[in-house]
């Protein structure tokens, strides 16, 4: 019982004097707390800041600090959900900056300005991930109407963002005076440079608004976050969305969206939460195409929708010969096999189709079947519904064994519509 006693009375003593600690000198506790919790420790953090790859001038300023601490210590649960969104995201994103010779770094750009949500609206006005406002986004040839509102489009409005991120940097030549530009309009920086006869961002920072003064080192602490967040024990919030590859396919043609969530496998609240831009359950492109996001094994149940809906090529069901069939404008993927350019070919159609492949190449037509053949293997584009029995089936002297050997498979992995399998010669 004394043992018990003096354990109880020190556990106490103990209690008494952490919360003495907390109420004396509560910025001390909080800061241990950081360092415990959350592994914020300067010194590392300053060398993680020195090591960064950034297209601005990381001074290492309060400032700076400040919106570090703010994404990695004060706001992890929005930071998790930024990093999910970057899985969805990103892929896209770093695709077209690649296809304008743009810095990669420049995705975070769309980290501060809606947290990359595409829903995101500011009260200005601004909307979509990269907050366009609706006369800079028509000016840059998004449709903003009735019916639709591009700039809650993920590619038309990346696309849009990067004509405008181009068209700044052929201006000022230096990524934090566009970065500012962005933030308050070039026509504000123009005015200060010319009242001044100052040309650094550094040096006109003072003669900014509160709000783009801030806007460097925001952008260099949402930098921070998307290179180090592991090292703050911060990782993607997983329970929002399904956690596949996005593809993104371009159609010119009619789809009335209840009929489709009833007579197809497409989910109704993942593709309404996939395709905010769409304001009424009528996708009426018009002179113009649009774009719809999808799973990829749910985009592979639109495409079959699709198809069978316009009855022009009823029995194919891949995206890979929708798009041979110029049904499905163009195509941006993640999960379909790199298709080798045929050498001396003229193309056999229009090459308005624009099929992107999960490494940056020159294809600029899409073999047509879809079987796509490589030099000593073919590329077998599961159907829906279609199994590895199925598969064996289509190849002489081709068994379910070696389909699971050279794909890896075990017995009971589970197969989705889309995935690529190679069969060898």
């Amino acid at each position: 019982m004394k043992v018990r006693y003096c354990i109880t009375m020190l556990l106490v003593f103990l209690l008494s004097l952490s919360r003495a600690e907390y109420t004396v000198y509560p910025h001390l506790s909080w800061s241990l707390n950081e360092k415990i919790l959350f592994n914020f420790y300067e010194e590392e953090v300053t060398e993680r800041l020195r090591a960064m790859n950034s297209i601005v001038t990381v001074n290492l300023d309060e400032d700076v600090f400040s919106q570090v601490r703010r994404f990695v210590v004060l706001d992890r649960g929005s930071s998790k959900s930024i990093l999910y969104r970057s899985e969805l995201y990103f892929p896209l994103i770093e695709r077209l900056l690649f296809d304008n010779n743009l810095p990669f770094q420049l995705k975070n750009l769309a980290v501060l300005e809606s947290a990359l949500n595409p829903e995101a609206r500011s009260y200005a006005g601004a909307a979509g991930m990269w907050q366009l406002m609706p006369e800079t986004a028509r000016n840059l040839g998004l449709r903003v109407n009735k019916n639709i509102d591009e700039r809650k489009d993920p590619v038309a409005s990346t696309r849009a963002a990067i004509t405008y991120l181009k068209k700044l940097f052929g201006i000022f030549n230096d990524w934090a005076l566009v970065l500012a530009a962005y933030n308050c309009g070039e026509n504000k920086i123009l005015n200060i440079m010319e009242e001044t006869g100052l040309t650094r961002f550094d040096e006109i920072k003072k003669y900014l608004p509160k709000q783009t003064q801030q806007f460097i080192p925001t952008f260099i602490g949402a930098s921070y976050l998307m290179e180090f967040y592991g090292e703050h024990d911060l990782f993607p919030d997983d329970a929002q969305l399904p956690g596949q590859y996005l593809t993104y396919v371009s159609i010119d043609r009619k789809v009335n969206m209840n009929k489709m969530f009833r007579e197809s496998g497409v989910d109704q609240e993942i593709f309404k939460k996939l395709n905010p831009s769409f304001r009424t359950t009528e996708i009426n492109p018009g002179k113009e195409a649009v774009f719809i996001c999808l799973p990829d094994s749910m985009m592979v149940e639109f495409v079959d929708y699709y198809l069978k809906l316009h009855r022009k090529f009823a029995d194919t069901s891949t995206i890979v010969e929708a798009a041979d069939h110029s049904l499905i404008l163009e195509l941006i993927s993640f999960s379909r096999p790199y298709i080798d350019a045929p050498e001396n070919v003229e193309p056999a159609r229009d090459e308005m189709i624009n099929y992107r492949s999960t490494d940056y190449s020159k294809v600029e037509e899409v073999p047509s079947p879809r079987v796509e053949k490589k030099s000593d293997e073919i590329i077998h584009i599961l159907r829906t519904g279609e199994s590895l029995s199925d598969v064996a089936e289509q190849y002489p002297q081709v068994t379910i064994a070696q389909l699971m050997s050279w794909n890896g498979l075990r017995e009971f992995d589970f197969l989705l519509p889309g995935k690529a399998l190679t069969i060898r010669k």
